[in-house]
């Protein structure tokens, strides 16, 4: 069976989670043969780790100077990559005038650890609880109506907040780790890959995002006709010597294409309003998609960001207080967690990862959200368009035993949604479904 037109978009977001355009890709390939190539772009010298410091605080310093920023509010995990950004904001703004939060709900551990790392650092610091907020449809649907052309959108966060305590703070400017992650290195997951054809096949397996947890229901989201390569291009979109293979597909695409439309990115790119890309310059600031300091990341040695070297050798000698796992790495306390062992421990950490979100969780414990997604999967089964898949049969599964299919429900919710904002098409659907 060949998928039509319709289906083909269906299917790439289901993978993707984004409707890749090779259009797009190639833009931003421009910029960077750009960027790359012209000397007159300052870089720091990666030999130096506080050259990188030097430069992330001048790159701040000018951008909140031309805002007329003086406090901020910026998201802290345990993670490498905000830990990093707040190092640079501290080089620049008193920690009084810093308001970092986490999100987090049962099972996500990242308040308690990044709140460890912060305590002595950082007056405020505040939890924004997601297990309690409230869900709405309504609400969905209208944020996704708001988003460019021809993109699509993730279910990805509350629509009211209960007893948000950042609610207050909601005026100040707010800053993101946009790009942090692939400047460094880490989403090359330790491995660059000498062939394009290689590149490819990475980048399609690491990117179908919705891929299920557990494998007792469904192996896959999508229908076996459908080819996850039909968007991408055949040949190198730049010189390997100029941009690995690896980076090339992940800036490309997912950097730009999907995690850049959270943060509304450049006019000329995406068909952002000038009134957008205006608000998105006053309330988001960023560091890391700066010019200088993608150059100076994208032209070091590529085994300096393999398994982010460069990056956490830079953050432990600049910012040894707020990486005290990398400066006593043999700490007890920054050992793993161990397994869960009960079915309630592997339920609260089940997929973490999914923006930091655990939709089992959700799913049992906050009654609106199940209200809700209940609502939207009936309905997306109702329409009868995701024929190789019984929606009603997966929800029965959930009320069954949600462990481990987590992913799923956030698809199922997330396409529903995009459907009814017009951001997929709604073709005719064969009447018969394949057994779930």
């Amino acid at each position: 069976m060949t998928l039509s037109p319709e289906y083909r978009v269906i299917c790439d977001f289901m993978h993707y989670a984004f409707r890749p355009s090779l259009d797009k890709a190639k833009v931003v390939a421009n910029m960077y043969q750009e960027i790359l190539t012209d000397d007159g772009v300052e870089v720091f010298d990666w030999r130096d780790y506080n050259s990188a410091r030097l430069l992330a605080a001048k790159i701040l310093r000018e951008k909140f100077e031309a805002r007329g920023i003086d406090k901020i509010k910026i998201g802290v995990t345990a993670g490498m990559d905000s830990r990093g950004l707040l190092g640079a904001v501290l080089d620049v703004l008193p920690p009084e005038n810093i308001i970092a939060f986490t999100k987090g709900q049962a099972g996500n551990k990242d308040f308690e650890r990044a709140r460890f790392f912060t305590e002595h650092i950082l007056p405020h610091h505040l939890l924004i609880g997601t297990a309690d907020g409230v869900y709405s449809s309504d609400d969905w649907v209208k944020r996704l109506k708001l988003r460019p052309p021809e993109t699509t959108g993730v279910l990805y966060g509350i629509s009211l907040q209960t007893n948000n305590p950042l609610s207050k703070f909601g005026w100040m400017p707010s800053i993101s780790g946009f790009l942090g992650d692939a400047t460094s290195g880490k989403r090359l997951h330790g491995v660059v890959h000498e062939t394009w054809d290689e590149a490819l096949a990475s980048f399609v397996h690491k990117n179908e995002i919705f891929r299920p947890s557990s494998k007792r229901v469904i192996k896959s989201m999508l229908p076996p006709e459908y080819d996850a390569y039909h968007l991408l291009p055949g040949k190198p979109l730049l010189s390997k010597d100029l941009m690995c293979f690896d980076d090339q597909l992940d800036m490309c695409y997912r950097q730009y294409q999907r995690i850049g439309l959270n943060f509304l990115p450049d006019e000329k790119t995406f068909n952002v309003s000038a009134e957008g890309q205006a608000n998105r310059n006053k309330h988001q600031i960023t560091v890391y998609d700066d010019p200088r300091w993608q150059k100076s990341y994208l032209s070091m040695p590529t085994e300096e960001r393999l398994d982010q070297k460069h990056y956490k050798a830079m953050l432990k000698s600049n910012f040894p207080e707020i990486y005290l796992d990398l400066v006593h790495p043999e700490d007890p306390r920054f050992s793993p967690d161990p397994e869960p062992e009960t079915h309630k421990e592997k339920l609260q950490q089940s997929a973490k990862t999914s923006l930091h979100t655990n939709w089992e969780s959700l799913w049992l414990d906050n009654e609106n959200f199940n209200e809700f997604a209940k609502e939207l999967i009936t309905s997306l089964a109702e329409r009868k368009i995701l024929y190789w898949l019984d929606s009603m049969a997966l929800m029965e599964e959930f009320e069954k035993d949600i462990l481990g299919l987590g992913k799923i429900l956030w698809c199922l919710c997330s396409v529903e949604l995009n459907l009814r904002a017009g951001k997929l098409p709604i073709p005719e659907a064969p009447k018969l479904y394949a057994t779930a």
